[in-house]
């Protein structure tokens, strides 16, 4: 909702009053369901790409936006050796997504021009996450004297 506000008062010129005001209150009005659906959808995608390690967290949303409070919270069980020097890096990636879908999916109608570089960034972000989920330590070799 910050960078819906930004850009609208950005786009605030004598002419277009109308398209920055709608562009910058997305969480009024009919608005807000439009940024609740997107904030399911993008957590859908997030925990299709982590569903073969998901082992809690909420399983559905729905377009009330003013009634989810709490933190969001996926659980993960990972493999022994995943590299969990990218956890930082999944959560960004995860945050990164579900941020640059809504933008998208506010900015569709009202400023399609924006709303493109979002959706391909919200893309991105998805295609990386199943990279980093796959991420893994090297193997502990044995000297070749402790085999026997």
């Amino acid at each position: 909702m910050s960078i819906a506000h930004v850009t609208g008062r950005r786009l605030s010129v004598p002419g277009q009053e109308e398209k920055a005001s709608d562009i910058q209150t997305p969480e009024e009005g009919a608005d807000k369901y439009i940024v609740a659906r997107a904030m399911s959808a993008a957590l859908a995608n997030v925990r299709e790409r982590c569903a073969r390690y998901l082992t809690a967290g909420r399983m559905m949303d729905d377009d009330r936006l003013e009634d989810v409070t709490g933190d969001y919270v996926l659980t993960l069980h990972m493999p022994t050796r995943w590299n969990y020097g990218a956890t930082t890096q999944l959560t960004s990636l995860m945050h990164g997504h579900v941020t640059d879908y809504c933008v998208y999916s506010i900015f569709e109608k009202t400023n399609p021009d924006e709303a493109a570089q979002y959706l391909a960034r919200a893309t991105n972000e998805l295609k990386r996450i199943k990279t980093v989920l796959e991420l893994r330590t090297a193997p502990v070799r044995r000297p070749a004297d402790k085999y026997y």
